[in-house]
């Protein structure tokens, strides 16, 4: 059971990383088409997921060799990252709701390759010393879910209280409920911490699936990324 529950969550990585990227794909054609600043977080931020779905990935196959430094300083950098990729894009729909945002010259590419090699020279880093307190990274886990959660709700917030505003109402619900099931995949994820159970974790895989697949859904029937889930302001 436990062997058939670990591949089932490898799985689900995969098919998580594979959408990810593809949602990077799509939004660098976004960002591309018009060069805002305001735009740069969400491919960015989808970029960050991608990574932390592989850090997790490469969690799971270590796991049992015992390698506790290498294992505490992979799963310290996976909450990092998806922390820091949900707050990028909260931080494109803070800045939509401010301005239109300005044209920038930065090269989505260069700006992912500069990000990648930080985050292996980070944990390069944290190889090298295997600073003492990295195991505390199971602990402080709740807490990174609780903060994920936070910048989840004001994003969900965001788009339904500007939803009535927008045109085309019935294709930009797919934007909140989008959002609203990569939340559950979060809460699902602080539940099994919480209990341990093998619902929950599994939940927290599938929900944000869901998730990227109505992001994918969405961006094909509003026109291919003419619309973005925060139009209307």
């Amino acid at each position: 059971m436990v062997v058939e529950l670990d591949l089932l969550i490898r799985v689900l990585g995969i098919v998580s990383i594979a959408l990810s990227l593809t949602l990077v794909y799509l939004f660098i054609k976004i960002y591309k088409s018009n060069r805002s600043v305001i735009l740069l977080g969400l491919p960015l931020g989808f970029l960050f997921l991608a990574i932390s779905y592989v850090l997790l990935g490469v969690h799971l196959m270590i796991t049992d060799s015992m390698i506790t430094g290498i294992s505490s300083s992979i799963m310290w950098l996976r909450v990092v990252t998806v922390t820091l990729g949900f707050a990028l894009i909260a931080v494109s729909y803070f800045l939509s709701g401010k301005s239109k945002g300005g044209i920038t010259k930065h090269n989505f590419f260069t700006i992912s390759l500069w990000s990648s090699i930080s985050i292996i020279c980070v944990l390069g880093v944290l190889l090298f010393i295997n600073p003492s307190g990295l195991a505390s990274i199971y602990s402080f886990n709740q807490l990174f879910t609780i903060a994920n959660l936070a910048l989840l709700s004001y994003i969900l917030f965001f788009i339904v209280r500007n939803l009535e505003m927008s045109e085309g109402v019935s294709n930009l619900i797919s934007a909140p409920l989008a959002f609203a099931f990569i939340w559950l995949g979060q809460f699902s994820f602080l539940i099994w911490k919480l209990d341990g159970g093998n619902a929950s974790l599994v939940g927290s895989q599938i929900a944000p699936i869901i998730g990227l697949v109505l992001f994918i859904r969405m961006y094909y029937i509003i026109g291919k990324g003419r619309y973005l889930p925060f139009d209307g302001q």
